[in-house]
């Protein structure tokens, strides 16, 4: 507990996330290399995979925030039956969200409203993806333990190591090196593969060798009702607070999609730049979460207290410092992006509107994570219910759509939302009342 560092976690773990999305944006501009439909072909078929891929993470999150309590309270056995329930529940579920997905890809994709004229190509990326959702169920769950024992720096180069195959698989599949022919996004999709397979070998050498977990195979097959409980006390409710913003962006982009064309492609835009905002946020709040997990363990509740608030003035200084270099470079970046006049018009607003929003979201993340370390989960995922569709969509819909300020309502929706969860999750933490949720 003594070598848990904020610094020293949340480093690492933010430039794992770095890696993945500049991994993402590579991967994008070289299939529109090959052909631009191809992207909206890759999109549906990514769409569906991050789908899951959410679904598996509250598993990752409970099994998280249990064994970072256990070893809080140096109670290793539970530690251990955690570990090996969350890998096996897991793999169970990955097991057969990536048969459904194989057997059903043109199910999947009906459902979506696929263009005929792209769904062979989502037909071929998809199918071959689903068989990588195993992989992803089973690495997420081994990951979040390596990151608990403190070894995020080895996540980070596995990471790191995952996406460089990904991208010169990639590389290979769509542009035919070594007189190989162009395999399009099949080949896309068995680089992901291929990439997924090397990652868990590793991870698991990580877990085993370095992280020094004792694998028992038998207690792969030991279900205990009450750590399961516990797991998902905490799992559930974030992955339905997950979800329910999810479906409020969805929701608020059919708002800006009826709005038109060029409405539509800054909202799909500038919601990549904010993804870069608050980055540093969310690798703060997840060290946070380890770190506050152990303490809360070891029943050390006032340095809990105090340690969420010092990581929420760092996650703030760094937000803002991040947020005034883009609201500095907006002209250049718009610039850079190749952006017409009617599209740098519409988007403008948003640098300043960012400001406010980012600085809620980076408050809201570090509390949210603060919670559910602690065990408190259902709190963050009763206010998401509240304010994301309580207070973001009626408000967006009714600024962006019924007053016609566009796109600037929907976003002042997303203001409001962020802002209310983390002043109530703030003062929820300064009521004390998670001190009661304590798992172990």
């Amino acid at each position: 507990m003594n070598n848990l560092s904020l610094t020293r976690l949340a480093t690492p773990i933010f430039f794992d996330m770095l890696l993945r999305t500049l991994t993402l944006i590579i991967n994008t501009i070289m299939v529109a290399k090959v052909d631009v439909n191809l992207v909206g072909a890759m999109g549906a078929g990514n769409q569906i995979f991050n789908l899951f891929v959410t679904v598996f993470s509250f598993l990752s999150v409970g099994c998280s925030v249990v064994v970072a309590q256990s070893l809080g309270a140096r109670n290793t056995n539970l530690a251990s039956r955690a570990i090996h329930i969350s890998l096996s529940f897991n793999a169970i579920l990955g097991l057969v969200c990536a048969s459904v997905i194989y057997f059903h890809t043109h199910l999947a994709l009906e459902l979506l409203q696929i263009p005929s004229a792209v769904i062979e190509e989502s037909y071929s990326y998809l199918h071959t993806l689903s068989i990588a959702l195993f992989l992803e169920a089973v690495g997420i769950v081994i990951a979040a333990i390596v990151r608990v024992k403190n070894f995020a720096f080895h996540i980070m180069l596995i990471s790191a190591f995952m996406n460089v195959l990904t991208v010169i698989g990639n590389a290979i599949a769509l542009f035919g090196f070594f007189d190989l022919p162009n395999y399009g996004l099949a080949g896309v999709g068995v680089s992901v593969i291929f990439a997924r397979v090397v990652g868990v070998i590793l991870l698991a050498y990580v877990l085993v060798k370095v992280a020094k977990i004792h694998i028992h195979f038998g207690l792969f097959f030991k279900f205990s009702k009450d750590i399961i409980a516990k797991i998902l006390k905490v799992g559930l409710p974030s992955a339905g607070e997950n979800l329910l913003w999810i479906g409020q962006y969805m929701v608020a982009f059919s708002f800006v999609a009826s709005m038109g064309e060029q409405s539509l492609s800054v909202q799909t835009i500038y919601f990549q730049i904010s993804m870069f905002i608050f980055l540093a946020a969310t690798a703060i709040s997840i060290a946070n979460e380890i770190i506050v997990g152990h303490l809360v363990g070891a029943m050390e509740f006032d340095k809990a207290y105090k340690k969420a608030f010092d990581s929420l003035k760092i996650g703030a200084l760094i937000t803002w410092s991040v947020l005034f270099i883009f609201y500095l470079s907006r002209e250049e970046i718009m610039n850079g992006l190749s952006l017409t006049d009617e599209l740098k018009a519409i988007m403008r607003p948003l640098f300043t509107l960012s400001l406010v929003l980012e600085s809620g979201r980076a408050f809201n993340i570090i509390m949210v994570n603060s919670l559910r370390a602690s065990g408190d989960a259902k709190f963050p995922f009763v206010m998401g219910v509240l304010f994301m569709w309580g207070v973001s969509l009626p408000l967006g819909y009714l600024l962006g759509i019924h007053l016609g300020y566009g796109i600037i309502g929907v976003w002042i929706g997303f203001c409001a939302d962020e802002w209310a969860r983390a002043l109530a999750n703030t003062l929820r933490w300064k009521s004390r009342k998670w001190q009661s949720k304590r798992l172990v």
